[in-house]
């Protein structure tokens, strides 16, 4: 079997801070993100990406902008709002969600941020780092890997993340604003601690904890259980993410109904249900 973390992007990934090319230092980094993440839901790695790598990849994403996809939602952390519960229930306070989102086909694969995604040594540090036996990247072109650009007072919403983890890599913060907050397992599988959710709606601070990401940090977080959001942007210059979506199928697809909620735009070859 080839060795996944054989001839890694040297011109992208700072592999003397982060040394996914040596078996010991991977280790040692690999049990330190598994004890963070159980500890506080979120895994991140300041300077990941080097300086130079990272400039290139935010050229790339303004060139790629003018092609963006425009969301712009009040939605409260499980969807729509619900009409049927009191006005005090979580499920009925909503949140503004508003961003430019560009689509993972929309990229060449010769973008550095789809090199780093398409290097096999980051998937399956990934799934080390989650302890999954078998993890893929997404087969599905648009949502594999995706834009977020958030501009001047857009940002996105309270929110859980349907998904176990979400992997993301910061390009460029906010001149202020376009904060990470987030309230690590605040619910459960077997509660889902609506009072502690709502509380933070209103604007609760008690838990929250809330972090200013540097350009070039990946960030590992399972969102599935911890309520967070992207506080509104302040200021001209953009904030750009980039989000990783892997699966522990090798074949995940999205269907039409989320191309069109996501990107606003149909296929052009027919994709299976979520």
């Amino acid at each position: 079997m080839s060795d996944p973390f054989a001839h890694p992007p040297r011109d992208l990934i700072d592999l003397a801070r982060y040394p996914l090319d040596d078996p010991r230092g991977r280790a040692e980094l690999m049990e330190r993100c598994r004890r963070e993440l159980a500890a506080e839901s979120c895994v991140m790695l300041p300077g990941f990406v080097t300086g130079q790598a990272v400039r290139r990849m935010i050229s790339e994403a303004m060139a790629i902008l003018p092609r963006a996809s425009r969301r712009d939602h009040d939605l409260t952390p499980y969807g729509p709002p619900r009409t049927d519960l009191p006005a005090d229930d979580p499920r009925t306070i909503t949140s503004r969600s508003a961003m430019h989102v560009v689509a993972g086909d929309d990229l060449a694969e010769s973008a550095a941020v789809q090199r780093l995604y398409r290097w096999d040594g980051l998937t399956r540090f990934i799934a080390e780092v989650v302890e999954a036996s078998e993890l893929y990247r997404v087969l599905d072109p648009i949502f594999n890997c995706n834009l977020s650009i958030i501009g001047e007072g857009d940002g996105h919403h309270w929110h859980f993340d349907s998904n176990d983890f979400v992997v993301t890599l910061l390009l460029q913060q906010a001149e202020a604003g376009g904060d990470f907050e987030f309230a690590p397992y605040i619910r459960s599988e077997e509660d889902e601690n609506y009072t502690a959710v709502a509380e933070v709606l209103r604007g609760g601070r008690d838990g929250v904890k809330t972090v200013r990401v540097e350009p070039g940090t990946l960030v590992l977080f399972c969102g599935k259980r911890s309520v967070h959001r992207v506080s509104p942007v302040e200021g001209k210059r953009k904030r750009v993410i980039a989000l990783y979506s892997y699966d522990k199928r090798p074949d995940k697809m999205f269907s039409d109904e989320s191309a069109m909620r996501v990107f606003n735009r149909r296929r052009t070859t027919p994709a299976a249900a979520d």
